[in-house]
């Protein structure tokens, strides 16, 4: 069995055992009961939650720009689904199915010009959603929604957690890929292979870098769609928390959401992040004095809806079948590339 799936069957195994020990803890009768007050109604907060993942779509349609016009909307949507899908069950940090979008586009656009518009826009993604969280963390300390032990470790991790992605998007700006490339080749391992590597790897960071400096006003609307995206999974937890008999505020809402995402973020190293992120849920709703039974009965619901896309998006994979051969458009020959050296033709 290769290493790679090796991780993510014994990461799995470990969040199932979890998962298995919260409900044994909490006793499912309990949360079955919280369950039953549901009914059909879930159907259409699922559905409706189409409405922030098309945000989502428009705000890495944005970053395409007049690429955009050769992509139709319905398919970029389909695209996004399926690399959600695959960074859902996968290992990676949200990361394994961004080169898969590229791929699917590879018949569109160029494989540079598709890597760099998700790359973009995974940071685009990760600064929204770092306001979200700031936006709800501070209504939980505005509004004394949880104990001041869970609040005071929510900002810690949360301040952990914006440092580290901001030094990685600061070396993104500067080159990240062909440095990364151009640094194993120094190792005196496979020099020429990772040379090679990183010599393409660096038309990459110079269309990105190229974005940067005219793309400002397309990346600040891509934000807005993006921070859209993260308050429908606000909504969503309104109305689900309505339906478990909750009359929740919008404040509590708001950091319910936040917190849980933060606690998402914790657990990239589990597929699906299961049982971290219903664990999450559950000190969430004890910190604000609710009962663990209804933290893992909300957990249960979005994870409902978090199956129902990530079934549609392998759908979808399947429909777009990234195995057949595709014809790859050309990168455009006025695009500089540099190397560790200097520019070269």
């Amino acid at each position: 069995m290769p290493d790679s799936v090796r991780k993510n069957v014994t990461s799995f195994l470990l969040g199932l055992v979890l998962f298995a020990g919260l409900l044994y803890w909490i006793r499912a009768t309990t949360v079955m009961e919280h369950l039953s007050q549901v009914g059909p109604w879930i159907v259409v907060v699922i559905l409706g939650y189409g409405l922030a993942q098309f945000s989502f779509v428009l705000a890495w349609r944005v970053l395409l720009d007049s690429e955009a016009d050769s992509v139709g909307l319905w398919e970029l949507c389909r695209i996004y689904l399926a690399g959600d899908a695959v960074n859902y069950v996968v290992v990676s940090g949200n990361l394994a199915g961004e080169p898969l979008k590229a791929h699917l586009l590879r018949d569109r656009l160029s494989m540079v010009k598709g890597l760099s518009s998700v790359t973009i826009n995974k940071l685009s993604e990760t600064v929204s959603m770092v306001v979200f969280q700031a936006f709800g963390i501070g209504l939980a300390f505005a509004y004394h929604l949880m104990t001041p032990e869970m609040a005071w470790g929510s900002l810690a991790v949360f301040a952990c957690m914006t440092t580290g992605i901001a030094l990685f998007f600061w070396r993104q700006k500067k080159g990240l890929f062909g440095w990364i490339f151009f640094g194993l080749s120094k190792v005196g391992i496979a020099r020429a292979f990772f040379e090679r590597i990183g010599t393409k790897a660096q038309r990459l960071d110079d269309q990105i870098s190229g974005f940067y400096d005219t793309g400002g006003p397309r990346f600040l609307v891509s934000l807005v769609f993006n921070f859209l995206g993260w308050c429908g999974g606000a909504v969503e937890a309104y109305f689900l928390l309505k339906l478990l008999g909750v009359n929740a505020s919008l404040p509590m809402v708001f950091a319910i959401e936040a917190i849980s995402i933060l606690a998402n973020n914790l657990f990239f190293f589990v597929p699906a992040r299961l049982g971290g992120s219903d664990g999450g849920k559950v000190l969430v709703f004890l910190s604000m004095g609710m009962s663990s039974a209804m933290g893992f009965a909300f957990g249960l619901l979005r994870r409902a809806r978090e199956i129902f896309y990530v079934a549609l998006g392998f759908l979808f994979l399947i429909q777009l079948n990234p195995f057949r051969e595709r014809e790859s458009v050309r990168v455009e020959a006025s695009v500089p590339v540099r190397t560790a050296e200097g520019p070269i033709a």
